[in-house]
């Protein structure tokens, strides 16, 4: 496990602390990687965290629907 100044602050947008902070310890490792800062308004959560957690909020590609043939 890296230090805690390797870590990364992650702040969540205006009135989505709580919804923020349900993310970040569903896809947490253990509930121990996320960490309050910033008075209990910002996160602070180690690399890989940051990574998944970015990368949950990336727009997932949409599928076409299949022609039904007639």
């Amino acid at each position: 496990m890296t230090g805690l100044k390797d870590w990364t602050v992650v702040v969540p947008a205006p009135g989505e602390v709580r919804e923020t902070a349900q993310a970040l310890l569903a896809l947490a490792d253990s509930p121990t990687d996320v960490r309050t800062d910033g008075n209990g308004t910002e996160f602070l959560v180690p690399p890989y965290l940051a990574d998944k957690f970015n990368e949950s909020l990336r727009p997932k590609p949409r599928r076409r629907a299949k022609k039904e043939d007639e």
